[in-house]
C-alpha cells in the first residue's frame, strides 16, 4: 500500500485547531488545550469555541472559518453528532487531517456504526485522514507534542506505542513515567473508523526516531490493510503486540468494547507469525520484550544457558525453557573443564549453572566469561539472589567489564530494596534486568521468535514447480457439482479432485451392490477397506460405516452389510450413494490438512496430527495462503509430532518431510485457484517412509467465486 503523505500534517503539525475547546477544567476540551499549550510545542495553537473570547491568554475563535491560517490538524472535541456538518468547514481551510475524541460511534451499536459512516464519506469526499472516533488523542515528544486528554507529558524515548484502548493508554502512559520508560509517540486509536493500525505502523516504522513498535490491540477491522503494510516495516524493526481476547470470554469482551468483529484468536496468532510480529501474553511482557530487543543482541539460536548462585531459581528458569520447548544446551567438555577448575567441586557440572550461594564476583564475571566464549551458548540468563554473602552491586560492576556484545545476557535480581542500586547500574550499562526467572526466559525466547520469524520472511526461495495440475478439470467439476446443488462432496467426489492437484490417494471405487464391491476387491487385491459413502454422514467413524483390513470374500460380504445397517441406525434418511472400496493402507503416522474461511481473516490453511482424536490433540498449526514451501515448513515445524515425523516412532519410519511440504502447497493452490472451496480436510493423510496417501477427504463448495485471500 503506498504512503500517505497527509499523515505527516497529522502526526507533526505546524498548525493546530481545537474545536471544543473550553475555560472550563472539567471537560475534555480544557485537558486538550492545556496539554497542548503547557507541553513546549511551538507551533500555532487554535482555540475553537462560539460561546468564548479567550482561554487562559489565547484567543478564542468563535468558528474554523475565522482562522486566517491554512491548518494543518484539527482537534474537534464536541458530540460526535455534531461532526458530519463541521467537516464542511473543512475544505475551506485546507485542513486534511484531524483527531476524533468523541465516543458514542460502532461501540454503542448500530446508530453509532451508522454515524460513523457518516463522518467517514465527508472526510473522503473532502480528502481528510483521521483519528478515532472515541480516542484520545495522541504524543509525539519530537516536537514537544502531547494533543490528548488522558495523560501528562510521557518522556522521550525511541519507542512508539499504539493503543485500542483509552483506559491502558493512560495507564501505561503513567506507569511509563514510574518507570522512566520513553516513547517517540503514542498515539490511541480508538474505533479506527478512518485510521487503523496498518497505516499507523507504516507511518511509524518510517521515522529514524522509532526502533520499536508496541501495540495494545482488541481486534482488527481490515486485515488485508494490515498485512499490505506491517511486513515490511517489521523486517527492519521489531514490533511486539499484546492481543487481547485470547479465551471466547474475552474475544466476546473486545466485541462489545469496539464494537469490532472478534476473529478466532488462533488466526491472530497465524497473523502475527506471517507477519513477522511477536506476542507478548501481558502488558508487562510488551516493555520486557522492548528493553531485551533494544540493550541487548537478539539470540541467533535457541540454545541457552542459565548461571545462577541458587539451586532453586535456576530450576525455575529450566522449567520455563521447557515450556516454550526448548532443552538446555549442553554445555561442551571443553567448558565443563574449565569452569571446573575455577568453581568449587560441588558446583552443578550441567545447564543450569549452579556456582554456590558464596558466590564473589569474581566467580560471576569468570564463569561468565567462560559461557560467553562457548561458541555453542547463544544466551545466557544470570540469576543473583542476595544471600549472605553475595555482593550484589560489585557482582553486576565486574560482570559489566566481560559482556560480550555478540551474544545476549539478561539478569534476573531476585529481591527487593537490597538490590535497588545494582540494578540501576546493570540497566545504565544496557544490560536487563527482571524480577523473575520466568520473565528473563520468556523475553529471551521470545526475542529469539522475533529473529526466527523476520529470518523466515526474508528466506528467499524458488518457486516449487508443480506437475500433474489439472485446474479446467477440477473447474469443470466443481461448477457441475455446484449446478446439482450438491456442495457437500463424498469422499470419492473429494479424491477425485485431490488427484487433480496431484496429492497422493488410495484409489477409490464406489460400488452400489454387494457383487460390485467383491468384483472391486477383487481387482484392487486384499486387503481393502469398506466406507460408507453418503453425502448426509461426513465423519463416517462416528457412525460406525469404516471398516478396515478385509482379507477376503467372506469378510467383504459381512462388512459390506454391515456398514449399510450401521449407516442407516445412524442416520435412517441417509441419502446412501453406495460403498466406497479401497486398498487398505498400511499403518501410519495419521496427519490431517484442511482449509476453512472466517469472516475476518479469510480462507486459512491447517496442518497437524490428524486420526479420530484430532480435536482433543489440537496439535496443529495454521497459515494463509499462498503458502509456499517455506511457510508450509514452518507449519510443519511448530507441531509436536514434527519430531516423530522427522526420526520415526517404535515401528513408524521416518516420514519424507519434503513430500508433506509439496501436499500442504498444492492444497494451498487448489484454494487459491477455486474460491468455490469453502471447506476442505485431508484426515487423515497416513504416512510411513515414503508412503503417503490422503486415506479419506471430504470438500465443501459454495457459489462464491470471489477470492478470500488476504496475502
Amino acid at each position: 500500500m503506498s504512503y500517505d503523505p497527509k499523515l505527516e500534517k497529522l502526526f507533526n503539525p505546524k498548525s493546530i485547531a481545537i474545536i471544543g475547546a473550553t475555560d472550563k477544567k472539567h471537560k475534555v476540551g480544557y485537558a486538550i488545550f492545556k496539554n497542548i499549550v503547557y507541553s513546549g510545542y511551538k507551533g500555532k495553537v487554535y482555540p475553537i469555541n462560539p460561546h468564548l473570547d479567550q482561554i487562559e491568554g489565547y484567543k478564542v475563535y468563535h468558528s474554523i472559518k475565522e482562522v486566517d491560517d491554512c491548518i494543518d490538524l484539527a482537534i474537534i472535541a464536541i458530540p460526535l453528532r455534531l461532526i458530519p456538518d463541521l467537516l464542511d468547514d473543512f475544505k475551506e481551510k485546507c485542513i486534511e487531517t484531524a483527531v476524533i475524541i468523541a465516543a458514542g460511534g460502532r461501540e454503542i451499536g448500530e446508530r453509532g456504526l451508522q454515524l460513523e459512516q457518516q463522518i467517514l464519506e465527508k472526510a473522503r469526499k473532502y480528502g481528510i485522514r483521521f483519528l478515532g472516533p472515541n480516542c484520545l488523542g495522541f504524543a509525539n515528544t519530537l516536537i514537544d507534542l502531547n494533543a490528548n486528554f488522558g495523560i501528562d507529558k510521557p518522556l522521550k524515548g525511541k519507542t512508539a506505542f499504539i493503543s485500542q484502548s483509552g483506559a491502558l493508554f493512560t495507564a501505561i502512559m503513567d506507569w511509563a513515567v514510574s518507570e522512566k520508560i520513553g516513547f517517540s509517540y503514542a498515539v490511541s486509536i480508538g474505533n479506527m473508523a478512518d485510521l487503523e493500525f496498518g497505516e499507523i505502523i507504516d507511518y511509524l516504522g518510517r521515522q529514524k526516531e522509532v526502533e520499536t513498535i508496541l501495540i495494545y490491540m482488541e481486534s482488527l477491522l481490515d486485515v488485508k490493510k494490515f498485512v499490505d503494510n506491517v511486513p515490511n516495516i517489521s523486517i527492519k524493526k521489531p514490533i511486539i503486540v499484546a492481543k487481547a481476547g485470547r479465551t471466547e470470554a474475552g474475544q466476546k469482551a473486545a466485541s462489545s468494547h469496539t464494537g469490532a468483529i472478534a476473529g478466532q484468536d488462533f488466526l491472530y496468532d497465524t497473523l502475527f507469525k506471517r507477519c513477522g510480529l511477536v506476542r507478548a501474553d501481558t502488558v508487562k511482557d510488551l516493555f520486557n520484550l522492548t528493553e531485551g530487543i533494544s540493550k541487548q543482541p537478539i539470540p541467533k539460536e535457541n540454545k541457552f544457558v542459565v548461571l545462577t548462585n541458587a539451586g532453586g531459581p535456576g530450576v525455575m528458569a529450566a522449567d520455563r525453557f521447557g515450556k516454550w520447548g526448548v532443552p538446555p544446551v549442553e554445555l561442551s567438555k571443553e567448558t565443563i573443564e574449565k569452569l571446573n577448575q575455577i568453581l568449587p567441586p560441588v558446583w552443578s557440572h550441567g545447564n543450569p549453572v549452579d556456582i554456590i550461594g558464596d558466590a564473589t564476583p569474581e566467580r560471576y564475571r569468570d564463569s561468565l566469561k567462560i559461557l560467553f566464549d562457548d561458541p555453542e551458548v547463544k544466551g545466557i540468563i544470570t540469576i543473583l539472589t542476595p544471600q549472605f554473602m553475595t555482593q550484589p552491586y560489585e557482582t553486576a560492576f565486574e560482570v559489566v567489564k566481560i559482556v560480550n556484545r555478540s551474544k545476549p545476557i539478561y539478569f534476573t535480581l531476585m529481591g527487593g530494596e537490597k538490590l535497588k542500586k545494582t540494578n540501576e547500574y546493570l540497566e545504565n550499562h544496557n544490560i536487563p534486568t527482571y524480577g523473575t526467572p520466568e520473565e528473563a526466559v520468556d523475553t529471551m525466547f521470545l526475542a529469539y521468535e522475533y529473529r526466527k520469524r523476520i529470518n523466515l520472511l526474508k528466506k528467499k526461495e524458488k518457486e516449487l514447480e508443480l506437475d500433474n495440475i489439472h485446474k479446467r478439470k477440477v473447474s469443470n467439476l466443481i461448477k457441475r457439482y455446484i449446478q446439482n446443488e450438491q456442495l457437500l462432496l463424498t469422499e470419492h467426489q473429494s479424491k477425485e479432485i485431490f488427484k487433480y492437484y496431484g496429492i497422493p490417494i488410495n484409489e477409490t471405487f464406489n460400488a452400489t451392490s454387494e457383487e460390485e464391491a467383491l468384483k472391486l476387491a477383487k481387482k484392487i487385491g486384499y486387503p481393502v477397506v469398506l466406507k460408507i459413502n453418503s453425502p448426509d454422514i461426513v465423519h463416517k467413524s462416528e457412525a460406525n460405516g469404516v471398516i478396515l483390513n478385509i482379507k477376503n470374500d467372506q469378510q467383504l460380504k459381512k462388512a459390506y452389510k454391515q456398514i449399510i445397517k450401521n449407516a442407516l441406525s445412524y442416520k435412517p434418511d441417509a441419502k446412501i450413494l453406495g460403498v466406497s472400496v479401497e486398498k487398505y493402507v498400511e499403518e501410519g503416522f495419521e496427519l490431517i490438512i484442511g482449509s476453512s474461511r472466517d469472516k475476518l481473516f479469510k480462507q486459512y490453511l491447517m496442518f497437524g496430527q490428524g486420526g479420530k482424536f484430532v480435536e482433543f490433540y489440537k496439535d496443529v498449526s495454521f497459515q494463509y495462503p499462498p503458502v509456499t514451501p517455506k511457510f508450509a515448513q514452518a507449519m510443519i515445524e511448530e507441531t509436536k509430532i514434527y519430531k516423530l515425523l522427522k526420526n520415526g516412532f517404535r515401528d513408524l519410519k521416518p516420514v519424507n518431510i519434503k513430500q508433506i511440504v509439496e501436499i500442504i502447497v498444492r492444497v494451498s493452490r487448489l484454494v487459491e485457484d477455486h474460491p468455490q472451496v469453502l471447506e476442505l480436510d485431508i484426515n487423515p493423510l497416513t504416512a510411513n517412509g515414503k508412503e503417503i496417501f490422503a486415506v479419506d477427504g471430504r470438500i465443501k463448495l459454495t457459489p462464491e467465486t470471489e477470492k478470500h485471500l488476504i496475502f
